[in-house]
């Protein structure tokens, strides 16, 4: 008897066997998706309002200790448990989409380190700068929340080549800082937030969050349109620039309510 092909790969969109999958990680593996660990809101919470947190910061056994070591050490001990040992991953790519896609990771690795600093990167070409921006979008393809999402840039995404999308769907990110992870420690959670306009997927890595829209940001929004890339000047949107945390605060309440 043979096995029937009931994995549907998420970008050619043809079934598989489940062997004949790849693990596909999200975010990469190189930008910080090797062990993903569950931040414990509500223990964080009281640690900050018992002084729990800031008499382990300023205890004399941890002077000479950076507040970026102490919080690490304490986020490690008391606030966290491994959640995804060998990183997040899904089978969503036939293995031959999978090695398609990687040249895309290879691009936005460069991105990612060197901070997305726009005097960096509009020195790449195009189609390097095309492969950054698409390997972010080929991301959302793998995220739980976005599973049964008929997404309009799976052609954008076959032709490396192609420099346009006009679908409904648009990009945008933010760069981390003290403002957007609690203590310096980056929450690499997925999700998704519903609005009366329509939704926003969310998936970050260890130095950027990504938001996948499907309408146009509120008024008063800020961030990175990662189609901005291609015009070589564009501006970095960090944490502190946000009012009111943006969508990535909403986001952080949504996780810490339980909603």
């Amino acid at each position: 008897m043979k096995r029937k092909r009931s994995n549907q790969c998420a970008l050619c969109k043809n079934f598989f066997r489940k062997s004949e999958m790849s693990e596909e990680h999200y975010p990469a593996k190189s930008t910080g998706n090797e062990d993903i660990v569950a931040l414990d809101f509500g223990k964080m919470i009281d640690s900050m309002r018992s002084g729990e947190l800031a008499e382990r910061l300023f205890h004399k056994e941890n002077q000479g200790k950076t507040v970026e070591e102490v919080s690490g050490e304490f986020f490690d001990e008391e606030l966290s448990h491994s959640l995804y040992p060998k990183g997040r991953t899904a089978r969503s790519l036939c293995r031959q989409c999978n090695t398609f896609l990687g040249k895309y990771d290879e691009a936005y690795k460069k991105f990612f380190d060197n901070d997305g600093s726009p005097s960096i990167i509009k020195g790449y070409q195009k189609l390097t700068r095309l492969k950054i921006i698409k390997a972010i979008f080929a991301k959302f393809l793998s995220v739980p929340e976005c599973k049964g999402q008929n997404f309009d840039f799976i052609t954008f995404l076959q032709d490396e080549n192609q420099e346009t999308y006009e679908g409904k769907w648009e990009l945008y990110c933010i760069k981390r800082d003290y403002s957007t992870d609690f203590f310096g420690l980056g929450h690499l959670a997925t999700g998704v937030m519903t609005y009366d306009e329509g939704v926003i997927f969310v998936l970050s890595d260890e130095k950027f969050i990504f938001h996948l829209m499907d309408f146009e940001p509120h008024e008063g929004y800020k961030s990175l349109n990662m189609m901005d890339l291609l015009n070589k000047t564009y501006t970095l949107v960090s944490g502190r620039d946000l009012h009111d945390g943006g969508y990535h605060g909403h986001f952080m309440i949504q996780e810490m309510l339980g909603a």
